[in-house]
């Protein structure tokens, strides 16, 4: 429990996903398609590929389109990047990652 607490609010784990030499950042930069990308975060944190209905779902939302603290939208290489911190986020508080590390 509290390891699933520490995750879910812990400020270092944000701030190094929200890092510009991040997983999320380097994702972002990487030229390989959404659907390889989400495939490695998956291998990585389950061992295993995601679920067609996962891919879809995750695919839904990095092309999702978002606005900046200002209210603004943010442009497509910014809402990629943040897409892609929001899934690493997800995956990394799920209850499968925890019971696997």
């Amino acid at each position: 429990l509290a390891q699933a607490l520490h995750l879910l609010n812990a400020k270092d784990i944000q701030e190094k996903l929200a890092s510009d030499n991040g997983a999320a950042a380097k994702l972002t930069a990487d030229p390989r398609s959404d659907d390889d990308k989400l495939r490695e975060i998956y291998l990585a944190a389950y061992a295993r590929p995601p679920e067609p209905s996962e891919l879809a779902l995750a695919k839904a939302h990095l092309d999702k389109p978002r606005k900046g603290a200002d209210g603004q939208p943010l442009d497509a290489a910014k809402a990629k990047r943040q897409g892609y911190e929001d899934i690493l986020w997800a995956v990394l508080n799920t209850k499968e990652f925890l019971f696997n590390h």
